[in-house]
């Protein structure tokens, strides 16, 4: 735990505010229906991400005792990490996939012969 009651005081309220963004990312997971939607995929990243630093804060301000918990919130952080390169790697290989250029042509010909000319 924390000796300074200031440090202590900013511990508990990140944990607080990760908690928030816990049930925020927890929202917005379930919204997003789909495994293919950006918004469930970046979610579920962040949610992993808010997992592994839960214990860590929950150590420093010593509400749990985290000594078997240390090693877990470092594999839970490089794991958010690895599905964060997976999703950025996906969504920039879908982005830099070759799309034909649109034509930049602006004449329109007439698929129709003009009233004029059809007597």
């Amino acid at each position: 735990m924390a000796s300074d009651p200031i440090v202590a005081l900013f511990e508990i309220f990140n944990l607080v505010l990760i908690l928030i963004a816990f049930a925020i990312f927890t929202r917005l997971a379930f919204k997003g229906k789909s495994l293919g939607n950006f918004r469930f995929q970046l979610s579920i990243f962040l949610l992993i991400w808010i997992i592994s630093e839960i214990p860590h804060l929950a150590e420093s301000i010593g509400f749990l005792a985290a000594t078997g918990y240390e090693e877990t919130g470092l594999y839970l952080h490089a794991a958010s990490m690895a599905v964060f390169a997976i999703f950025v790697g996906w969504r920039s290989l879908r982005f830099l996939s070759f799309h034909p250029p649109v034509p930049t042509t602006t004449v329109s010909l007439p698929t129709d012969t003009p009233k004029v000319l059809k007597s």
